[in-house]
């Protein structure tokens, strides 16, 4: 074995350059497994931090439940023998107004033992009033502001409050609060807030389960005692798994990129053993046995894919920190796990063997007599119909079958079971069809000109192993088309809902006082707002089980409401009007003051454009029972198809301007799944230039062999007279017939497929709304191309320097 190890590093490096494909494509796949173990250890310990953070400087901390009414429920903990410090926890989500920026904020409570604050000042001073914060640095940078800067508060319906920042602190890391703000206030900030939790310290730590003990039997019901190191674990617990989906996303990308390196592998190494016949039947001759010729292939098989996988794993590690902390989730610092490391070496190196097992039983057959021969071998064009492709298509009809009933179905589960099942089916009936395919496909090509019927017949000649080349290309492109077209169209069907379920595209409501001119006026001088008006309401008494509720009850002008015509109509959420057991048309009775209105009910979709609104009438309804109106808000409506961020970002902008308004509308919703389907689109970019890497080597590769085993034939044709430059365009030709047929079979696969898996992910919620990524298609088609003809131009080098005497000597 130590012999065979020996003569395969020789063989490596002697000619270092034929396996390089090899080095390269399991250096790619190998890197993505490498990236994504050391992002999910990384993101885990970065999380773990984070969300233990505010509690690693406690030694105990207190716990209230929601039956504890009683801002002061903690005093009691103070005067419990050895506890030295005890600091209430407060948090709240406020609105915040800053330079030209609006947003959320996660406001925190510091506490007022300094040895319990868990991050330091960079600049200023800590706050000591209510109307003080600190900020994270962050925070400040995005809202356009600095320390000594007065912002505006705002929670929920209660009136503004000024606050001034009077220091900044630089965390390392996104705090996990759910809001894109973050400032931290003394406990004055939240009066009377009943404070969730309390950190405590101890004067001594030997003393902490006895200290603990004596805190439960002081303190009341709805409390609990617990160590600051367990509660800050089981925080911890909570968010390191938050990464999972993602982590999940990354292995997938790695098995594709590794599926799509094994077929580089496999060709790559068919190359080698038709460059090393002669060698191969010179070992035979003297002696050698079928296995040591098997075993030879094998030890290179190896060494490459050690190679390979020892620079992929050393690549992904940075690759996978670069991720982490750009997404702000690296605060604990690079964490790399050795075995998982060596796991991807140990699959980079396991694939590139089994990959090369199917060549290295080509090499045991290769018999003696050939070293007295050419390395010409003869063409693989033929095809059989055999078990293969009866398997492979039973398997893709049942997993398209499952998908469309997954689809149907609207069940995300059985589509990944249908995904699994179509993919293996694919796979294993897709090489001999596209084989059979080159035949009309070399036909095509004979009509375009010598060159490309040299190519195509190179190519319908060579079927198996052009399959083989294409494969990698519609593993690819199938991924890159389903990510594509499932983006597209869960976003234009999250649009198309959100425009039916809020008409009323953007809403700036008061909590009662009137609005002011100017920003309804701004509202109107948004450029995607086509309809605006001022909207009148009036606080109202409504129905519910036997209850008075008082609601707002609004009304619009006729083009904004047409629905709530003729006079005495008014519209309601469909789930009101079942919870009280109406349908259409039944009457139901308002209360408005001391006037009862008596009105018909019907249900609208324009009744949930905000929190706060229950019923929508006409201002000649209100008018008949003499019934007056505040104009407390500004509807604006927008045309089909409008481009939901741009009009977010412009209304956000005007609401920025006055500090008495909230924002309601179709455009506070979906910006969740809209980031997700943005991550989706960025990471099938991504998988396309690693697609393109690994197809670029898989068919250069082929093209090599073509090379080789064609240079008599090539020979002949420049001494017939044949330009180089026409060599070069039949490669060319070969190259991108190869790279757009497996794209378009790609494309064939993909698009049904995302399709199929957005209709199963949001079939129960929402009308699937099919829009294609034209564009981006296009996109993929021409980058195929682009990766044909560079593919091409090493192999084509090669075969211009065939010398036209070559052919008189082979």
């Amino acid at each position: 074995m130590t012999m065979i190890f020996a003569f395969a590093w020789s063989q490596l490096r002697s000619y270092p350059a034929r396996l390089l494909a090899i080095v390269a494509a399991v250096t790619l796949a190998t890197g993505f497994l490498a990236a994504t173990a050391t992002f999910a250890a990384t993101s885990s310990e970065g999380l773990r931090r984070t969300a233990a953070a505010p509690l690693t400087t406690a030694d105990i901390v207190l716990e209230a439940d929601d039956t504890v009414e009683d801002p002061a429920w903690y005093r009691a903990a103070a005067s419990v023998p050895g506890v030295r410090s005890a600091d209430p926890q407060h948090a709240r989500t406020v609105t915040v107004f800053g330079g030209s920026r609006r947003g959320d904020a996660n406001v925190q409570s510091i506490a007022a033992t300094e040895r319990v604050r868990w991050f330091a000042l960079d600049r200023g001073q800590w706050p000591t009033r209510p109307d003080q914060v600190v900020a994270d640095q962050r925070t400040l940078d995005d809202l356009g502001v600095d320390v000594g800067a007065t912002l505006t508060f705002r929670q929920n319906d209660q009136a503004p409050v000024p606050v001034t920042v009077t220091g900044a602190a630089d965390l390392g890391f996104q705090p996990l609060t759910g809001s894109s703000f973050r400032f931290y206030a003394p406990a004055s900030f939240f009066s009377a807030d009943v404070p969730p939790a309390v950190l405590l310290t101890v004067a001594d730590r030997a003393q902490l389960a006895a200290t603990i003990d004596a805190l439960r039997e002081r303190l009341g019901h709805g409390t609990t005692v617990s160590e600051a190191s367990v509660v800050a674990d089981q925080a911890a617990a909570r968010f390191a798994g938050g990464n999972g989906q993602l982590v999940v996303l990354m292995l997938a990308f790695a098995a594709v990129a590794l599926l799509a390196a094994m077929l580089v592998v496999a060709n790559t190494f068919h190359v080698v053993i038709v460059a090393r016949v002669r060698q191969i039947a010179l070992l035979r001759l003297v002696g050698g046995h079928r296995s040591q010729a098997s075993r030879m292939v094998l030890a290179e098989a190896a060494i490459v894919g050690s190679i390979g996988g020892l620079a992929g794993a050393a690549a992904g590690v940075g690759l996978g920190y670069l991720g982490a902390t750009n997404l702000d989730i690296a605060g604990g610092g690079l964490r790399v796990s050795p075995i998982a490391l060596v796991g991807c070496v140990a699959v980079g190196m396991v694939a590139t063997m089994v990959a090369a097992w199917s060549p290295a039983r080509r090499a045991t057959r290769i018999p003696p007599v050939r070293a007295l021969q050419t390395a010409e071998e003869p063409p693989s064009g033929s095809v059989r119909i055999g078990r293969r492709l009866v398997v492979g298509s039973i398997l893709t009809a049942l997993g398209a079958v499952v998908l469309a009933a997954a689809a149907v179905g609207a069940a995300l589960p059985l589509a990944l079971v249908g995904g699994l099942l179509l993919a293996a089916g694919l796979l294993t009936c897709l090489p001999p069809l596209i084989a059979l395919l080159l035949s009309p496909v070399a036909r095509v090509l004979a009509s375009l000109g010598v060159a490309a019927d040299l190519a195509g017949t190179s190519l319908s000649q060579n079927a198996r192993r052009t399959a083989s080349a294409a494969m990698a290309v519609v593993v690819g492109a199938a991924l890159i088309t389903s990510l594509a077209v499932a983006a597209t169209t869960g976003r234009a069907t999250v649009a198309a809902d959100l425009e039916a379920r809020y008409p009323v595209a953007a809403s700036l409501r008061t909590d009662g006082s009137a609005i002011s001119t100017e920003t309804v006026q701004a509202l109107a001088r948004v450029p995607q707002v086509t309809t605006s008006a001022t909207v009148g309401t009036v606080t109202a008494r409504f129905p519910d089980g036997g209850r008075a509720t008082p609601r707002l009850l609004a009304a619009p002008p006729e083009h904004l409401a047409p629905q709530a015509r003729p006079e005495g109509t008014v519209l309601l959420p469909a789930t009101y009007l079942t919870a009280l057991g109406l349908t259409e048309g039944d009457p139901i009775t308002v209360a408005v003051g001391e006037r009862e209105l008596r009105l018909t009910a019907h249900a609208s979709r324009l009744a949930d454009t905000t929190g706060q609104l229950l019923g929508v009438v006409t201002p000649a309804t209100l008018a008949a029972y003499q019934v007056t109106t505040t104009p407390t808000a500004a509807w604006g409506v927008a045309a089909a198809g409008f481009d939901r961020d741009a009009l977010a970002a412009d209304v956000n902008a005007v609401a920025a301007r006055d500090a008495r308004v909230q924002v309601g509308g179709g455009v506070t919703e979906g910006g969740d799944i809209a980031n997700v389907l943005s991550i989706l689109l960025g990471l099938s970019l991504a998988m396309l230039l690693v697609t393109v890497v690994i197809a670029l080597l898989g068919i250069a590769n082929l093209l090599g062999l073509s090379v080789i085993e064609r240079v008599r034939e090539m020979a002949l044709l420049r001494a017939l007279g044949t330009s180089r430059g026409r060599l070069r365009l039949m490669l060319s030709v070969e190259a991108v017939a190869i790279t757009t047929l497996g794209t378009l079979t790609g494309i064939l696969i993909g698009a049904p497929v995302g399709l199929a898996g957005v209709a199963a992910a949001v079939g129960r919620t929402a009308e699937p709304v099919i829009r294609l990524p034209w564009g981006q298609l296009a996109l993929v088609l021409a980058v195929a191309v682009l990766t044909g003809v560079l593919a091409s131009v090493a192999p084509a080098r090669r075969a211009a320097r065939v010398a036209p005497a070559e052919g008189l000597t082979r």
